[in-house]
């Protein structure tokens, strides 16, 4: 343990899946469907790269390849589209491979295969780019939200899972201050803890003493 692991300004510390910053960018189907009173057809997606529904385009082919599978046309709202099949769309068929056939001026062509989904492909690509352009073109259709993994704590797991009294540092510090200090003043430590976190106790209590007078 070092001094490092506690502060979610230090990559030893930071959780990484958020980076220390607690919240993450995620793609928010509200925005990537702002209209659901509209079909796909006309447009209802608005995600960057499914934004485009031509009949030649690949967003088209894994659209209507998913339709014919869980038996829906792509011309009605949204909002009736069966669950299944709109999950389909905004999270992928996992395992489940589709039949798909793309035409262009160059001929027709068919491929079998899964859809990763329009959400996973936004986080994927908005993770992977190096171009600020599209980064900002993901942004317009994601939210801020609290990481998953630390739940705003800011913290790794290894760094939340150190406790004293209990308590890891992260919930020690959402504690009021009068709180923290009868915490440090009822802390109940072995002969050796109090050998090895004297120092710093007297000096976390006094400091909480002046920030409480």
């Amino acid at each position: 343990l070092s001094p490092r692991m506690f502060s979610f300004n230090n990559p030893y510390g930071a959780c990484p899946v958020c980076s220390g910053l607690g919240t993450q960018l995620v793609a928010d189907p509200d925005l990537v469907i702002p209209d659901w009173d509209k079909s796909i057809l006309d447009g209802a997606i608005q995600a960057s790269g499914f934004n485009n529904v031509k009949d030649d385009s690949i967003a088209r082919m894994y659209f209507e390849a998913i339709a014919q599978a869980y038996k829906f046309s792509l011309d009605i709202p949204v909002e009736m589209i069966p669950k299944k099949g709109l999950d389909a769309i905004l999270y992928g068929t996992g395992t489940k491979k589709l039949k798909m056939q793309r035409s262009t001026s160059y001929g027709s062509s068919n491929y079998n295969g899964t859809f990763e989904g329009v959400i996973p492909n936004l986080q994927r690509r908005y993770a992977e780019t190096t171009s600020d352009w599209a980064r900002a073109d993901i942004e317009a259709v994601m939210t801020q939200c609290v990481c998953p993994d630390c739940g705003g704590a800011r913290l790794s797991t290894e760094s939340l899972s150190v406790t004293v009294g209990g308590k890891n540092i992260y919930e020690f510090c959402q504690m009021p201050i009068h709180e923290e200090l009868d915490f440090i003043q009822n802390l109940q430590l072995t002969e050796k803890e109090q050998m090895i976190g004297a120092l710093i106790v007297r000096e976390i209590r006094d400091r909480l003493n002046f920030l409480n007078s």
